[in-house]
């Protein structure tokens, strides 16, 4: 066979494989009555080209920032702040390790990748109106996979260190009280026999970090609702007819910093093992859209043997974190998704591939499971790993990970209940179920911290032998604090103070000490903690101690005057959800369990984050009952029907009935149609 004949076979697989037309008439959209998607294709492949379709029907505006992000445009779309997240990109040479990781990928789960890239430029090929930047598309599976890679890193906090070091800062382990909640609850201790889990993840309700709820069927056993972000070809969490999880931000080490020792007189050479090694320096090309011109940026990218490196005034840093060393996770999602079982869905997760999550897990067949998942390194236990580290020793170059089994998990405890609400791995059910510290390497760096929302549900859970599904949805839905706050800043100070000895805040005071901890949106209490919480976190108090309450209380009291004309405000009047026309009050607080974050809107206070989608799962042997409720409602695109239709059940704590079911879907749904 001559070589032209090879390279002409080859060529023709490789077209045959990255560009395989796909059918759409052999796609069907099912909208139900919410707007929800349900994809049904013949293949897995054909389903991810629904769901690009379908996605972008409801939100190609946000899709289309992740993919710029992937293809290191987005400098030309949002200028300066665009081009530091390109730089970024470059820095941490993203789209490197998608280059040379990709034929990792099975044939199957690039066969999906290639469906969902197809979806997607043929949207974008006939709504081109839409396209907010012509040099987009079209994309590829490359373009795709580089926005996996970005945002694992930035959901690891690797944006923060590495920006915190352009700042001349060293941030420690990265910990936020925006967290979420997962609650698996065996059949063995609830009223009716069946399990239950509770998926509620805190994230931001809009932008690329917000849920989109969509249902993935295909002919080859795809079978999942749930919630992914934008650019995501396959669901992060749901429930299928067997199983399902829910996942959590979870905080082990996942990021390291080490400082070089740079050579004194020799330019960018640093000093390794003994020896002296150069840099690698790159000149990293950036457009930056400047009133509407793209204007070129030259700005220098450094990589050392650990990885990505940033010039401070202090020196040289290097930053090593799994999420640029390969490109699995969003394979590993896909099977989580295809399992069928506890067996499948475990080998799923010893692939390693997902940098962090915790998981928490349940089945039909009544097995519940917990594991805070991640792609953590085997370190060197000489060295302590919470500060920083020398960047000058293989002793220090960690260059393997963790197996599965070294992960801390719980399978079926005695106590018939696991949870996580970004809370401690060592606090995930009854005492004598949960791990030990000596259980683990502490080169992980597993936090020992417990938060409000951990603190709450232990109070809640443990007054209840037996729990029903009322009870599970009223300790989902929970929105009290417990008798002591545990907070990042000592908010227990202002319940110390003595309102006598302050005549000005005395009236602020006596009704803040005599309020019932419950967040309720008609409370008058719950208000003045809020306003007192918003001051503190946003005029940068570091701790808030006897001698800076007063204060914090001082400017609390004049902002509800100056807003409110009194202190007596409701906190549905302070805070509200909002979208478009609709303004609805709002209750809830940061860490409850039924947690809200808000922002400045108007006067008042705008939910931003907090109680997202949420899935309340029962399982019996025939399979799962649900609800789901999302922030809005299904589609992003104020064009859309569903624009804001569950913002009610939202508000109010209740949820829409959904199913698997195909004959119930179609006979009930809304309308159907091919992605043409």
């Amino acid at each position: 066979m001559n070589n032209k004949l090879l390279l002409g076979l080859f060529l023709f697989g490789f077209l045959s494989f990255s560009q395989a037309q796909i059918n759409p008439k052999n796609i069907d959209i099912v909208r139900d009555k919410w707007g929800v998607p349900h994809i049904y294709g013949k293949t897995d492949a054909e389903t991810s080209y629904g769901l690009a379709w379908a996605h972008a029907e409801d939100d190609f505006k946000t899709i289309q920032k992740t993919l710029l992000a992937g293809k290191g445009l987005l400098g030309r779309k949002l200028g300066k702040k665009g081009a530091a997240i390109d730089y970024f990109v470059q820095l941490i040479r993203a789209r490197t390790v998608v280059d040379e990781k990709i034929n990792t990928l099975s044939p199957q789960f690039r066969k999906v990748l290639n469906g969902y890239v197809e979806g997607i430029n043929a949207y974008a090929k006939t709504h081109k109106k839409e396209v907010t930047l012509k040099r987009l598309f079209p994309i590829n599976e490359k373009d795709l996979l580089t926005s996996y890679v970005i945002s694992l890193a930035v959901m690891d906090k690797v944006d923060r260190v590495i920006g915190d070091l352009f700042n001349n800062k060293i941030t420690e382990n990265p910990y936020s009280i925006y967290g979420s909640n997962a609650i698996a609850i065996s059949a063995k201790k609830t009223t009716n026999g069946k399990t239950f889990l509770d998926i509620n993840s805190h994230q931001p309700l809009d932008g690329p970090a917000s849920w989109y709820e969509a249902h993935l069927n295909s002919e080859e056993g795809w079978n999942i609702l749930g919630g992914l972000f934008a650019g995501g070809a396959t669901v992060f969490q749901g429930v299928t007819p067997n199983l399902a999880w829910g996942h959590t931000v979870n905080y082990p080490d996942k990021v390291d910093v080490f400082k070089l020792k740079m050579h004194p007189s020799k330019e960018n050479y640093y000093e390794f093992d003994g020896e002296w090694k150069a840099l690698e320096v790159k000149k990293v090309k950036l457009k930056v859209k400047i009133l509407g011109i793209p204007i070129g940026v030259k700005k220098k990218a450094y990589w050392s043997d650990y990885g990505a490196t940033v010039k401070n005034d202090s020196g040289y840093y290097s930053v090593r974190f799994a999420a640029n060393m390969g490109i699995k996770a969003p394979e590993q999602w896909y099977y989580m998704n295809k399992a069928q079982n506890f067996t499948q869905f475990k080998k799923a997760l010893q692939m390693t591939a997902i940098t962090g999550f915790n998981i928490v897990y349940a089945d039909k067949y009544d097995t519940i499971f917990y594991v805070s998942n991640g792609k953590i390194p085997l370190r060197n236990s000489r060295y302590d790993w919470t500060k920083v580290l020398p960047g000058n020793t293989t002793k220090t170059l960690w260059t393997d990970f963790h197996p599965f089994a070294d992960l801390p998990q719980i399978l079926n405890p005695e106590s018939g209940y696991l949870f996580n609400m970004n809370n401690t791995v060592y606090n995930a059910s009854g005492d004598n179920d949960n791990l030990a510290p000596m259980q683990l390497d502490q080169t992980m760096g597993y936090p020992f911290k417990d938060n409000n929302r951990s603190i709450r549900f232990q109070q809640l859970i443990h007054k209840i032998d037996k729990v029903s599904y009322d009870d599970f949805k009223r300790m989902k839905y929970d929105i009290t604090l417990p008798d002591s706050l545990y907070y990042n800043m000592d908010a227990n100070t202002f319940f110390r103070l003595n309102p006598e000895q302050f005549p000005i805040i005395k009236n602020y005071l006596t009704k803040l000490q005599k309020w019932n901890r419950v967040a309720d949106k008609e409370s008058y209490g719950a208000t003045l903690f809020k306003v007192l919480y918003d001051v503190s976190t946003r005029e940068n108090y570091k701790e808030i101690s006897l001698e800076n309450a007063p204060e914090i209380v001082s400017k609390a009291q004049e902002h509800l005057l100056k807003n409110f004309g009194s202190i007596r405000v409701k906190l549905g009047d302070y805070q509200v959800h909002q979208r478009g026309d609709v303004e609805l009050p709002a209750d809830g607080l940061p860490d409850v369990i039924a947690a809200m974050h808000t922002r400045p809107y108007k006067n008042k206070e705008r939910v931003f984050a907090g109680e997202s989608h949420i899935i309340l799962v029962q399982f019996d042997k025939d399979g799962p009952v649900f609800e789901t409720v999302n922030a809005y409602g299904g589609t992003n695109n104020p064009k859309r029907k569903h624009y804001t239709d569950q913002m009610e059940l939202y508000v109010n704590h209740k949820l829409k009935k959904m199913t698997l079911n195909k004959a119930s879907i179609y006979k009930d749904a809304e309308s159907i149609y091919h992605p043409e």
